[in-house]
C-alpha cells in the first residue's frame, strides 16, 4: 500500500552570532573588529521524479536545516549554512495549520517553506552587535495525490487492471476473481504522439455505514483526474454503477466531482451483443483489443 498522508516537522536554522572583538590600538583607545555572522539556512520542499509516495516519511518526521556559523575578528564573515531540501513525490500537497500552502504538481515545482534566519550583526563600524533572526518552524501534513489525467474506476471483478495493462502496456496481476487490486497503479499512455496517465484503483465498495468510509479512501486520489471512467462488464446494470461511482465519491469529499468527465465503459464487448449497448456508453474488449484505439482517440480528443 501506499502512503499518501503524513505529518512532518521542519526548521530553518537561525543565523549566527555577530562577533564583538575588540583590538587595542593604544592605552587609551579600542578598535571594534567583529565579523558578522552567515544566515542559517532554508528548508525547500521540492519535487524529485524518484519518488512515487510518501513512504521516506514513515521513519524520518523531523527535517532540521543547519544554522550560520559565528562571525570572527578582523571583519570575517560567518559561513552561510547550506539550504536542507526535502524530497517529495510529485503531486504533494503542503498543508499548514488545516490551509493548503503549496500544491507541487509539476515536473520541476519547489516551495520554500521554512526562511533560515539572517546573520547577527558584528560591531564593525559599529559599538555595538545585532542579534542573529532565528530560524522558522512548522509542523505540515504532506497530502499526495497521485498525478493522472485517467481514472479507471469501478466495482469488483469489472476488467479494470486488465483495461489498465491494455491502455499503458503494464503487465499487473489479472486474475477472475475480485479484489486483484489492493492499491492504486499508475502508468503512462500515448495516442497520435499525446502522453496522458491513466490510473488503476481497488474495487469501490457500497458502504451501508459512514463508519466504513476509510474503505474506499483511494478515492482522494481522483481529485487530479480530468477524466473518470466507471468500469463494468453488464448492461443492465450501467446506470446503477455509474451513481454508485459518483455517490461513493461524494461521499468521500464533495469537490473530487468538481470539473471532471465522467464516462461508463462497458469492459468485455467480446462477450456482450454489441446491439443491446445504450447510446453514450463505450465499449471495448481490453482481452482482444477491440475498441482500444477508438478509446484512446476519444481520451485525447478530451485532454487536448
Amino acid at each position: 500500500m501506499i502512503l499518501d498522508r503524513t505529518k512532518v516537522y521542519l526548521r530553518s536554522g537561525s543565523g549566527g552570532e555577530g562577533d564583538s572583538t575588540l583590538m587595542s590600538i593604544s592605552s587609551r583607545k579600542l578598535k571594534a573588529y567583529g565579523g558578522d555572522g552567515g544566515k542559517g539556512g532554508d528548508v525547500i520542499i521540492k519535487i524529485s521524479p524518484h519518488l512515487y509516495d510518501l513512504s521516506k516519511f514513515r521513519g524520518s518526521k523531523k527535517f532540521i536545516a543547519s544554522n550560520g556559523t559565528r562571525g570572527g575578528a578582523n571583519n570575517k564573515k560567518g559561513q552561510n549554512a547550506g539550504n536542507l531540501i526535502v524530497s517529495v513525490p510529485e503531486g504533494t500537497r503542503v498543508i499548514w495549520q488545516d490551509k493548503v500552502i503549496a500544491d507541487l504538481n509539476g515536473p520541476e515545482k519547489e516551495f520554500l517553506i521554512c526562511r533560515g534566519g539572517a546573520g547577527g550583526k558584528g560591531n564593525y563600524k559599529r559599538n555595538y552587535t545585532v542579534a542573529p533572526g532565528l530560524g522558522e518552524e512548522k509542523e505540515v501534513t504532506l497530502d499526495y495525490r497521485i498525478p493522472n489525467e485517467v481514472a479507471l474506476v469501478g466495482m469488483s471483478n469489472a476488467g479494470k487492471s486488465s483495461l489498465f495493462n491494455a491502455l499503458t502496456g503494464q503487465n499487473q496481476k489479472v486474475a477472475d476473481y475480485p479484489f486483484t487490486t489492493r492499491s492504486c497503479l499508475w502508468a503512462g499512455s500515448e495516442y497520435n504522439f499525446k502522453v496522458f496517465r491513466v490510473m488503476d484503483t481497488p474495487p469501490v465498495k457500497v458502504k451501508k455505514e459512514n463508519s466504513q468510509i476509510q474503505e474506499n479512501d483511494f478515492l482522494r486520489h481522483l481529485f487530479r483526474s480530468r477524466i473518470v471512467i466507471v468500469v463494468g462488464d453488464e448492461i443492465q446494470s450501467w446506470k446503477k454503477d455509474l451513481e454508485a461511482v459518483k455517490e461513493e465519491t461524494s461521499l468521500y469529499d464533495i469537490g473530487v466531482l468538481k470539473e471532471k468527465k465522467f464516462f461508463y465503459l462497458l469492459n468485455k464487448i467480446d462477450k456482450i451483443d454489441v446491439n443491446l449497448i445504450p447510446k453514450g456508453v463505450l465499449a471495448v474488449s481490453a482481452k482482444s483489443g477491440q475498441g482500444m484505439d477508438i478509446l484512446k482517440k476519444q481520451i485525447v480528443e478530451y485532454l487536448y
